[in-house]
């Protein structure tokens, strides 16, 4: 199952974005902006969502950098 979101602001406005999968190999996931990242498997992100996580996502494709998404704006397909 793949999680993405529609960016909603910005010069990147409606492109879609996908968890973002970091260097060491692990997807960044928060309860809170500025909480401390939790690092997590790709098949762990949709629990986490679910229990109100907040996971960083990107499109590196359209130069779009990391941002936190919550989970009222991330959807499955």
């Amino acid at each position: 199952m793949a999680l993405y979101a529609i960016v909603k602001r910005g010069k990147n406005t409606g492109i879609e974005v996908e968890p973002n999968l970091y260097l060491d190999g692990k997807y960044h996931i928060v309860k809170k902006k500025d909480d401390t990242p939790i690092l997590a498997e790709e098949n762990e992100l949709l629990s986490y969502v679910r229990r109100g996580y907040g996971i960083r996502m990107g499109n590196k494709h359209m130069n779009h950098p990391p941002g936190l998404f919550m989970p009222h704006s991330i959807f499955t397909r």
